[in-house]
């Protein structure tokens, strides 16, 4: 499977048990894709994150997230899109946030 089609799995659709990591997620400008994802489902998510595109994502010293009220915001294009072309997968038209 790959990496392209993880990412849209783990985002999109539960997981074994029926849960779903990421509370929203959008395009919120040209060049930024963010997820929100409830502080309860950080660390799995980001293991997630660790299974589909290695260690290599925190290489620069990580990614910058932003603490919210009940969630953290995530870049993916920060974090993530030096491995793969976000917009191939989640298309600007169908995902603005």
């Amino acid at each position: 499977m790959s990496n392209e089609l993880k990412l849209y799995k783990l985002l999109v659709e539960d997981d074994d048990h029926g849960i779903s990591y990421v509370d929203e997620m959008g395009w919120v400008s040209d060049d930024e894709f963010c997820v929100w994802i409830s502080y309860v489902w950080i660390y799995d998510f980001i293991k997630e994150l660790k299974d589909i595109f290695g260690f290599g994502i925190f290489d620069d010293g990580g990614f910058d997230a932003n603490m919210q009220d009940n969630c953290m915001c995530i870049d993916l294009c920060k974090a993530i899109g030096y491995s793969i072309d976000i917009e191939n997968v989640f298309p600007k038209d169908k995902y603005q946030h």
